[in-house]
């Protein structure tokens, strides 16, 4: 029997340029998403609508975007951290958000997850940069984590039982704690993962909290899990409703069948134990229980129409990204949060499982599948052996690690001096990097001459910083940088007044391209919004995104002259950003400049889409239309224009739709 090793070690794989994160504040009223009045869902229980929420509602900030990358795909090497025991092999990712990016069942030689071949990020996450693929530790904020792309705390603890690998980080919007301690057993062929959040602030908090978990499809890939019925979101609209699970009249289990990117809930509230299970046709695959602390599961799938099936390709390589998401949660659905106690901690265990059921009986009625599967799930990890684990791991989650492998950001640490007292025991926060002017703000009053040349990296909003940023201005005397940092925080609560006058003070002091920015967004004339943005791009030391919105602010104003001056005046490596080139294709649009829209939509596979985000495919509807027009020198029909769309399909670089639309 082989004892259970973790170490590290370098992996090589193609990989996309990720590049920095922006350091030009995303405010709420900049979210993709819109926020919008939730209309009422359908025959939800009040423990399902419970803390519910609009995904528009929220700010990302302080979280900076990650928008900086592309698809020139080059040989690239990865530190990552590998969990062996002969019979299981895990390898985390601890520069990406701890991502889970392998487990192979070392026995078959076969992948439990969905194995990415490439590291390629797409515009799926809260902060923009997502990629495919492993298990992915989805908190403490809605939607795919704030975490994805970035590096977190990771270290190793020995116990008597085993090592455990710890990742870890500081949730800025929560202003908790989160933990996922990773367990191998010697001579285990389960995976163990104990989740533990700590809310260390005074008052209750809202959090969030999904596994994400991609395994592989292939034909005839079915989904088992407890159901009594479903929770699915029902379009147009996208509402949350109660569904029945299986279907009476099609086999809603197997993910190929459906058509739509689609995600569904399983409900089942009375059943002893939880669990989601993914097998393939002939019923094996990777199964995932847990403590009764998780009672959401689902499973998502891009869905069998093209767009689905070209976002999968697009997060991989053509032919080889192919893979279903079975996930859970501490909430019954992704629409809700749950609730931190002051001062409270919120525990957890997950299982991680290879299983090999009958295929007779795993593809047979649904229900009798699900039985056959849940008597897998007790034979492989007992209900005692879970509460087991679970109480050995609770006990170690608050010990420190003996070995470090790699540091978070500085912000934990920063919140413990704000503070005055650690986040969460068992957890060091402490991180070698250069001080600036947040650090001068967290540990005392007053900013220093050396770092008030410049704008610090990093952004912060929260009430404890604002308190700290006036008491500072206060005991100092207020510089230009105090007023800026004022107003950015300002802005985003919406306190519009109130931003708009720290920044004046703020650009009285001293002219900065983020002040004149901010005020940019404030304005409600045109003419002098277009101007705040000339001087900031004009201030110096502007970031190329800034470039972006300006681009954006002019489009939408319809001032198609000025954008193709301001763009033209850019430096090469700006003007080739592929948001501009878009900016310059609704132009060529609006004015009806079909071949220059046609060569800008084919110049490039562009990397930022967002899901859902149907820009490409309007734009070449609006192509089409166009030359149906002009050939006809008349407004085109309804049916004329799908009789042109059917001759000329959208390309296949362009179509990324989330959902079969009408394409007129």
């Amino acid at each position: 029997m082989t004892a259970t090793t973790i170490r590290k070690e370098t992996i090589t794989l193609p990989m996309a340029r990720l590049g920095r994160p922006s350091n030009m504040p995303r405010y709420r009223s900049q979210q993709p998403t819109p926020n919008r009045v939730t209309p009422p869902n359908f025959g939800l229980s009040e423990e399902e609508s419970r803390h519910g929420f609009n995904w528009g509602d929220d700010s990302i900030l302080p979280y900076q975007v990650s928008d900086d990358y592309d698809r020139n795909v080059q040989p690239g090497q990865l530190d990552c951290v590998v969990i062996d025991n002969g019979l299981l092999r895990a390898v985390v990712a601890p520069s990406l958000g701890g991502r889970l990016l392998e487990l192979k069942d070392l026995r078959t030689s076969r992948d439990l997850v969905f194995r990415n071949p490439v590291f390629q990020p797409a515009n799926l996450a809260a902060l923009n940069a997502w990629f495919s693929g492993g298990i992915e530790w989805n908190g403490l904020i809605p939607g795919h984590t704030a975490f994805t792309c970035v590096p977190v705390f990771a270290g190793m603890r020995e116990t008597a039982q085993g090592p455990i690998l710890r990742i870890y980080e500081f949730d800025r919007i929560v202003e908790a704690t989160w933990q996922v301690d990773l367990f191998l057993p010697t001579g285990s062929t389960t995976l163990f993962a104990h989740g533990r959040i700590v809310n260390p602030a005074a008052g209750p908090r809202l959090a969030y909290w999904w596994t994400n978990i991609a395994a592989p499809m292939s034909e005839g890939t079915r989904v088992l899990s407890a159901a009594d019925y479903s929770i699915e979101h029902i379009w147009p609209g996208n509402n949350l409703g109660r569904c029945d699970f299986p279907r009476k009249d099609w086999e809603a289990s197997y993910p190929e069948n459906w058509e739509n990117a689609t995600s569904v809930f399983f409900r089942a509230p009375s059943v002893p134990r939880r669990f989601v299970m993914s097998v393939d046709r002939g019923g094996y695959g990777l199964g995932q229980t847990s403590t009764a602390e998780m009672v959401g599961r689902k499973f998502f799938y891009f869905g069998s129409a093209p767009g689905g099936q070209n976002w999968m390709d697009f997060l991989a390589r053509p032919g080889e990204g192919k893979y279903l998401e079975i996930q859970s949660g501490i909430a019954p659905t992704q629409n809700q949060r749950f609730e931190l106690a002051a001062g409270g901690e919120l525990e957890w265990t997950e299982a991680f499982f290879s299983v090999q059921l009958d295929a007779t009986q795993a593809h047979g009625n649904y229900h009798a599948a699900v039985s056959h599967a849940a008597r897998a799930v007790d034979a492989t990890v007992p209900a005692e052996e879970l509460v087991r684990v679970d109480v050995f791991l609770r006990e170690q989650a608050r010990r420190p690690l003996a070995v470090h492998y790699s540091s978070g950001t500085a912000w934990g640490e920063r919140q413990e001096q704000l503070l005055g007292r650690p986040l969460a025991t068992g957890l060091d926060f402490a991180v070698a990097h250069e001080p600036d002017a947040w650090d001068d703000l967290a540990r005392g009053l007053t900013i220093s001459v050396e770092h008030l040349h410049d704008i610090p990296i990093g952004i912060a909003v929260s009430d404890l910083w604002l308190e700290r940023i006036r008491a500072s201005a206060e005991a100092q005397g207020e510089t230009w940088l105090h007023a800026l940092l004022l107003a950015v925080a300002l802005l985003d609560r919406g306190e519009t007044d109130a931003a708009g006058m720290a920044v004046e003070r703020s650009l009285s002091l001293r002219p900065s391209w983020l002040g004149y920015r901010t005020k940019a967004l404030i304005v409600t004339n045109t003419d002098e919004a277009s101007e705040l943005y000339r001087r900031a791009w004009t201030a110096g030391d502007a970031p190329p995104e800034l470039a972006v919105e300006i681009a954006t602010h002019l489009t939408a104003a319809g001032r198609s002259a000025e954008l193709k001056r301001f763009v033209d005046a850019l430096p090469t490596e700006v003007r080739d950003n592929e948001r501009i080139i878009l900016a310059r294709a609704m132009v060529a649009a609006n004015d009806r400049q079909f071949d220059e829209l046609e060569r800008l939509l084919l110049s490039r596979q562009f990397a930022t889409i967002r899901e859902g985000e149907t820009l490409l495919s309007d734009l070449w509807v609006r192509l089409r239309r166009g030359r149906v027009e002009a050939e006809l020198g008349r407004v085109a029909t309804a049916d004329e224009a799908r009789a042109d769309l059917a001759r000329h399909p959208l390309p296949r670089s362009l179509d990324l739709r989330m959902h079969v639309l009408e394409e007129t």
